[in-house]
């Protein structure tokens, strides 16, 4: 005797209908990288599933796992880029690229004209001014900015960065980027 285990039309209806697109797409959403989306959509998709109305948890439950994990991967990333900029490190960087910067428009101006006695350097709340052409800037940081010289072949800039000035960085016309100018 084989015994059959029935089940009522209106119970193979409610499954076949429900599906399980909202946790399917909480899975997708949190592999594109949409977090707080994927987190939500997540939870729908539990709920859809505690009720019955979704025949699965494994895609909303998956979904919600990873928009969580991707959130907070995307807030701890954040958070070491904020504290990056402020650094010693970031910040002399940035002199050396902006006494960079300048040491090279200052050569472009003696480049034109090698008979020049001397050009005007100057900061100002966007960048700096070399001879009345504007550098940009790339420092955030508060910068002091001295040029010495005179001719083509004997000049040097500082860029003194940071809070207290601590952070420099020099540019001299024979030796390009170093630590300070030569003295005399």
């Amino acid at each position: 005797m084989v015994e059959t285990v029935g089940t009522s039309v209106e119970d193979d209806a409610r499954i076949a209908e429900g599906g399980n697109g909202v946790g399917i797409t909480a899975f997708v959403t949190a592999c594109l990288g949409l977090g707080p989306v994927a987190i939500v959509l997540g939870i729908i998709g539990l709920a859809r599933w505690r009720s019955g109305a979704a025949s699965r948890r494994s895609w909303p439950l998956a979904g919600l796992v990873l928009g969580i994990v991707g959130t907070l991967l995307v807030a701890a990333g954040w958070l070491l880029h904020q504290g990056s900029q402020t650094s010693d490190g970031a910040i002399l960087a940035h002199a050396k690229v902006d006494v960079i910067t300048v040491g090279n428009a200052v050569v472009e101006r003696f480049a034109a004209d090698p008979e020049l006695t001397g050009v005007d350097v100057d900061i100002t709340a966007d960048g700096y001014v070399v001879d009345g052409a504007v550098v940009a800037r790339t420092s955030e940081a508060d910068v002091a900015l001295t040029y010495e010289g005179s001719t083509a072949y004997d000049w040097c800039v500082t860029i003194a960065a940071g809070p207290d000035g601590g952070q420099t960085a020099a540019f001299t016309a024979t030796g390009g980027l170093v630590a300070e100018c030569p003295a005399g």
